[in-house]
């Protein structure tokens, strides 16, 4: 079942306020193929597929698990991910997070007793060019 609107429950895992999401997939709920949202969707069920959103924040609820490629602005990863993540702002892998893929992003975080198992690619940085020594 999903449930769309504001809830009076604390059901977010970073600081966002509550009143800021706007979709919710609850426990024992599986969807299975591609979803796209915008603004911020937590979830706590099982997505399979592929999830997209140009400009919003996937929440991953502790009991969530995502089997997918997930493209957002912003991840914080409470439960479970395996796939290539790629958010345009930050990852966050919280102490009961994991995830099992690359991630690419312009900054992770990983708090202590998170798992991440994968490579980073930073994104967004200038690679500075190599400068041969001046002779004197």
């Amino acid at each position: 079942m999903m449930k769309f609107g504001k809830s009076s429950s604390n059901i977010t895992t970073s600081n966002a306020p509550v009143s800021d999401l706007k979709g919710f997939l609850g426990d024992g709920t599986e969807i299975k193929g591609e979803l796209s949202f915008s603004e911020m969707l937590r979830v706590d069920g099982s997505i399979s597929g592929k999830i997209k959103s140009d400009s919003g924040t996937l929440l991953v609820g502790e009991r969530g698990y995502i089997k997918a490629s997930v493209e957002a602005a912003n991840v914080s990863v409470s439960g479970t991910i395996e796939g290539t993540v790629t958010a345009k702002n930050k990852v966050e892998i919280h102490p009961t997070g994991k995830v099992f893929g690359d991630v690419y992003t312009q900054a992770l975080i990983i708090e202590h007793g998170a798992v991440f198992d994968g490579k980073c690619h930073m994104t967004g940085r200038e690679i500075p060019a190599k400068t041969e020594p001046v002779e004197k």
